[in-house]
């Protein structure tokens, strides 16, 4: 009989002293397709970086007075691709902080933008391969002139029609672009 109170004593502490959780699901699902080992080609991050690089540009393209006048779209749109994003206006491309590789793209653009070339979006690996620079470059539409007539954009300076003003760039972290990959997508070779 003590044995069995005893047993009985123990499950009710036991139980007692478990917290009942409601367990996210999704949530673990997600942690488990993150963790799953995925082999992945440089092409296939270049891919995804720019496709990645692409959807940001469209927003950003959609809205570029938002874009240029409100941080909150623009670190929404950093947290939902796991980027950093920032504008770089031209006369701020010969800072020390940006590396060889970055500085060579942005001396492109000022080629272009020069001999009157279009100016479009790029991708380029940094460094190691570690990270991917998206840059989306910022030309003086039409929109963006009413908003300096507005006086909505003071820190820019006011250009020429289609002058280029400066580039978004968005840095893509190789660990994020991989850790974001559906295991599915690369097993049915799409991309």
């Amino acid at each position: 009989m003590k044995r069995v109170a005893s047993v009985l004593v123990v499950s009710t502490l036991l139980v007692t002293s478990c917290e009942f959780k409601r367990l996210d699901t999704a949530k673990m699902q997600q942690e488990i397709q993150n963790q799953k080992i995925k082999h992945v080609t440089s092409a296939q991050v270049s891919t995804l970086a720019t496709e990645q690089g692409d959807a940001i540009g469209r927003v950003m393209d959609r809205q570029p007075v938002r874009a240029l006048t409100t941080q909150a779209l623009v670190d929404s749109l950093a947290q939902a691709y796991g980027a950093r994003i920032e504008f770089v206006p031209v006369s701020q491309w010969n800072q020390p902080r940006f590396d060889a590789k970055t500085k060579e793209v942005f001396a492109a653009y000022q080629y272009n933008a020069e001999k009157q070339l279009r100016q479009e979006n790029n991708i380029q690996k940094i460094g190691d391969g570690s990270e991917w620079l998206y840059t989306i470059p910022v030309v003086m539409t039409p929109e963006l002139t009413t908003a300096f007539n507005q006086k909505q954009l003071p820190s820019l300076q006011p250009q020429k029609e289609k002058e280029l003003l400066g580039l978004w760039a968005v840095h893509l972290s190789r660990k994020e672009i991989v850790r974001r990959i559906d295991p599915k997508t690369l097993e049915k070779g799409k991309l």
